[in-house]
């Protein structure tokens, strides 16, 4: 559906702006797909008497979700897994990075690229308007180019051989070039701090720098990932680089964490995304916080690799920004940041409210990503973007936002509005 000509008032039992408490019978006014006022439906109608109503009832409207760290190439990992007869993923961390390269390997790029666009689909139908993707197989870009999606391409760097990875920076270039037409716009993913070579982790960050581009990364995962950076030794060294025929002491081990490794050599920037922050202590946290970056938590993936869990409060505590990601179907069970959120609620119990589930899964992911100015929230002059959803029965204002943190798979996205437009296909 495109956008409706002239002004128009979209109303739902409650509209949830999030900057701002729920509002009881609202409305958000509406043109040239931006928002001009957010307020009662009673209160708008009356100021504007004259314009076209869209009703949507019994339902809630607010901004739409943000998925600011998944992996939507691996949407069909679990039939890729079966096929290749390993459908159990493993419980030990590195076994599991080890099985899902193994399964990887066997795909083609096609594979790929159709999974690419199953995951995209799916985020909208969750009622995702904005994602932080990891991308990898770069022949598959051309799918992101009819997404509607907002957000960033992350395309993904590993190695410790310069020359290969300088190669992999050029042919990043080229294809940011070729595809620049999306909605999304383009950033790096230096995959982990244990999958780099020192060197290689600089030049990418340099590359990130002379081209203005925000990176992503995996950082303070797993107590593997500690324990490597620590002194070289563990699982990572034995197993993963074992398997990639990487020297493990090529790079001498910073004997520091990995937050640490990362921001004391100040290779993040404000801006960038680090992604699960789950082994971190006080002074990682600091550290964070000073160096201006979002923390993306995935906690259905963490809880599925049994690696810890985040300091939520801690985070919250000292002003971490933060925001909320499904990681890959290889890890998670879906890719709905509403399962998601419902999944950290119940986890983390009470290291956060329902308000701040609701921010972290909307304006936390917008922020992070760069959005703020068009989504995140709903707020005159910025991009009339929402969803509207239903649940089985509405709740009363007072419990709303508990309710729909904790509703889950019991969410059901009715319709999803970018910049005014319809992009989910008429019920």
């Amino acid at each position: 559906m495109k956008p409706t000509s002239g002004p128009t008032l979209y109303r739902a039992r409650f509209v949830l702006p999030i900057c701002s408490a729920p509002i009881e019978d609202g409305a958000l006014l509406v043109d040239d797909g931006h928002i001009l006022d957010v307020n009662t439906f009673e209160n708008l109608s009356i100021a504007h008497p004259d314009v076209a109503i869209v009703d949507f009832g019994e339902a809630v409207l607010l901004p739409p979700m943000i998925n600011a760290h998944t992996h939507l190439e691996l949407s069909s990992f679990r039939e890729w897994a079966a096929a290749a007869g390993e459908p159990v993923a493993p419980q030990d961390f590195v076994d599991w990075i080890l099985w899902l390269v193994r399964v990887r390997r066997s795909l083609g790029d096609e594979q790929l690229h159709d999974s690419l666009v199953g995951g995209l689909n799916a985020c909208l139908l969750a009622g995702t308007g904005a994602i932080g993707d990891i991308f990898t197989t770069l022949s598959a870009a051309h799918a992101y180019r009819k997404s509607p999606l907002r957000g960033r391409i992350f395309a993904e760097v590993l190695g410790h051989d310069p020359a290969v990875v300088e190669e992999r920076l050029t042919a990043i270039s080229d294809i940011i070039l070729k595809n620049s037409r999306s909605m999304l716009d383009w950033g790096l993913a230096p995959h982990a701090p244990y999958t780099l070579s020192a060197e290689v982790l600089d030049k990418v960050f340099a590359y990130a720098e002379w081209l203005s581009l925000q990176c992503t990364m995996h950082l303070a995962e797993s107590t593997e990932e500690t324990r490597f950076l620590q002194d070289g030794s563990g699982a990572i060294a034995e197993k993963l680089y074992a398997s990639a025929k990487w020297d493990p002491m090529a790079s001498h081990p910073p004997g520091c964490s990995p937050v640490a490794a990362l921001c004391q050599q100040g290779r993040l920037r404000a801006g960038d995304l680090v992604v699960h922050g789950v082994q971190v202590d006080v002074d990682d946290i600091d550290l964070l916080k000073q160096s201006g970056c979002s923390v993306v938590l995935c906690p259905r993936s963490n809880a599925s690799l049994k690696v810890g869990k985040a300091p939520v409060a801690a985070y919250l505590q000292a002003g971490v920004p933060l925001a909320l990601g499904t990681d890959s179907l290889a890890s998670s069970q879906s890719l709905s940041i509403w399962d998601e959120m419902a999944f950290a609620m119940d986890w983390f119990s009470g290291e956060a409210q329902p308000c701040d589930w609701l921010e972290i899964a909307t304006l936390g992911g917008a922020k992070a990503l760069g959005l703020q100015e068009k989504m995140g929230h709903l707020f005159p002059g910025l991009e009339a973007s929402f969803q509207v959803v239903t649940l089985p029965e509405l709740p009363s204002v007072e419990t709303l936002e508990k309710v729909l943190c904790t509703a889950g798979q019991n969410v059901t996205v009715t319709h999803l509005y970018l910049a005014a437009e319809n992009v989910l296909l008429e019920s």
